[in-house]
């Protein structure tokens, strides 16, 4: 179900500092930019490097990448306030919003309509071929705080008449290992994010021809980015510039891509809010 590594915070510095992220002036103030680990550890940092310098190269500044071993340990740093600028889900941005004073800044759209989907899949060979047929079975889930591989997609199941007494779930920490864990036979069907196909990760690991969609949710919006509050207005401002020009910028193509992103648009605060409900289920990530 996907290999596991290390992930404690000493060993993130040291890919940080391999990386390239910390600060190389002397005594300069880096701007840090928390990202919650939808995938792993280290593909986040894979991922999101190229964009943290961009955006340093945006700002006339060092962008300090960081990121954690789960959702609860992110979170732990978010109500912290350790991040001038954070990337997290849906839930974890209300409660950043509660605890600490986040408000959206942005938004990643992956294509089209700047919105994601829960999946419900299969393997096409199980026969299965309803949600009904789910009785009894496993359902993978990548962690209890992700809002759309695990809420969503339980919210789906459960509309079907489905009580959650009616399905053994299990947690594989992240969506990709939700969705082998089907590939490989481990579970009977998987919660996920509807851009999970185009994770190469995922496509290096199985044949998506072998598996198929059984249910999907109605759309909500996508994964914001936040600014701490208090953060400089200017500053900010010229974020949200930088982040929503990234593909006319050296190099922001190539951080969108590593992403699976197409574009950032403008968020606001309201978008999420409808989301609320959720919080009686999970505390924003944990």
């Amino acid at each position: 179900m996907g290999r596991r590594f290390p992930c404690s915070r000493a060993l993130l510095g040291v890919f940080a500092l391999l990386l390239g992220w910390l600060p190389v002036a002397q005594g300069a103030a880096a701007l840090t930019f928390g990202v919650f680990p939808r995938w792993n550890a280290q593909v986040t940092v894979r991922d999101f490097t190229p964009l943290a310098q961009v955006l340093g190269r945006a700002l006339g500044g060092p962008v300090q990448l960081e990121t954690d071993k789960d959702f609860g340990s992110f979170m732990d740093r978010v109500r912290a306030r350790e991040f001038d600028l954070v990337h997290l889900n849906q839930l974890q941005y209300l409660s950043a919003r509660e605890a600490a004073g986040y408000r959206a800044l942005a938004k990643v759209c992956e294509r089209g309509p700047c919105t994601i989907r829960a999946l419900v899949v299969v393997r096409r060979d199980a026969g299965l071929a309803s949600l009904a047929d789910l009785k009894g079975r496993t359902v993978a889930f990548g962690d209890p705080g992700a809002v759309v591989s695990y809420l969503l997609a339980r919210s789906v199941i459960e509309r079907s008449g489905l009580a959650p007494a009616d399905y053994r779930a299990i947690f594989t920490r992240n969506p990709p290992n939700a969705l082998l864990a089907v590939y490989n036979g481990a579970a009977d069907a998987a919660g996920v994010g509807s851009a999970i196909f185009e994770r190469p990760e995922v496509r290096r690991h199985l044949d998506p021809a072998r598996l198929q969609v059984l249910a999907e949710s109605d759309p909500i919006p996508q994964l914001p980015v936040a600014v701490r509050a208090g953060l400089d207005p200017e500053l900010a401002a010229r974020i949200l510039e930088t982040l929503v020009g990234l593909r006319g910028l050296a190099g922001g193509g190539d951080a969108l891509d590593r992403i699976g992103a197409d574009r950032f648009e403008p968020a606001e605060d309201r978008e999420y809010q409808s989301l609320g409900a959720f919080l009686g289920v999970v505390d924003g990530g944990r």
